[in-house]
């Protein structure tokens, strides 16, 4: 009996050094994707089929990591999307959870479980209903006053989450997509409301630049970051459309993870 206890104590002691330090953190590396209804899917036919899933599954077949040859496939999506997020919301509510995702990941024992990817896509809904609200009636002082103010806050809180974001995560690839129109398809499109939809995202006429103007400057201006151009990307049939005013469809979505795809590399 003495024997048979030293030799199980034995191989215990043998497994347990076997086993690496890193044995209870994350295995694979990772995708973190923050932002509002688009990333988080809506408008898709299912969970797999909007653009951050389908994204994801292109990524684990890619190369993670200079260092290795192999590709990702234990690539690990972690989604911290919400529908109706602003810029405001992503920074109060997704930016704490995802930097600490990001540190704890970096700093533990396993030089394979970082995160390698982080897409974001925010700012819909700082300008949809406000702007939509002081401009359905033509751009007058009041409509280019709330436009002022609505980017204003915008490009402070984006410089925020980029900025962030390449602090705590310098060798990830960050990426951040524009905005298409999506009124050319919805019935605010019979209010004639899609031309200003074209003006607030591009800029134009009365107003020297728009959202994207804005998603590109920041992006440049914090550097390293992916900027991922959608506007005029989407056909009429690639928006749910009718009372829906925001979302892509399965299709839609499609596009968009390949132009995720595309710019990324």
């Amino acid at each position: 009996m003495r024997r048979i206890t030293i030799i199980v104590a034995a191989t215990l002691t043998v497994l347990a050094t076997a086993v690496p330090a890193f044995a209870g953190a994350p295995e694979g590396p990772a995708h973190i994707a923050l932002g509002d209804s688009v990333a988080a899917g809506s408008g898709a036919n299912n969970a797999n089929t909007g653009y951050v899933p389908r994204l994801s599954r292109y990524l684990r077949a890619v190369d993670c990591s200079d260092a290795d040859a192999a590709a990702c496939p234990h690539l690990q999506l972690i989604d911290y999307s919400v529908g109706g997020a602003k810029s405001i919301d992503l920074i109060n509510d997704q930016l704490g959870p995802a930097t600490n995702e990001i540190m704890t990941r970096a700093t533990d024992e396993n030089p394979n479980n970082d995160v390698e990817f982080i897409t974001v896509t925010i700012g819909g809904n700082d300008v949809f209903a406000p702007v939509l609200g002081a401009c359905s009636g033509g751009i007058n002082d009041y409509c280019a006053a709330t436009i002022g103010t609505v980017f204003g806050n915008y490009t402070a809180n984006l410089s925020t989450i980029l900025g962030t974001l390449r602090a705590v995560a310098p060798t990830a690839e960050i990426a951040i997509m524009t905005y298409d129109n999506p009124l050319r398809t919805c019935y605010l499109a019979d209010l004639g409301l899609a031309p200003l939809a074209d003006l607030v995202l591009e800029g134009g006429g009365p107003l020297p630049g728009g959202l994207n103007d804005i998603i590109r400057g920041v992006a440049a201006g914090v550097g390293g970051i992916t900027v991922v151009e959608t506007y005029g990307l989407l056909d009429s049939n690639d928006w749910v459309g009718g009372q829906d005013c925001l979302h892509p469809d399965d299709s839609g979505h499609l596009k968009i993870a390949k132009a995720f795809r595309s710019a990324m590399g």
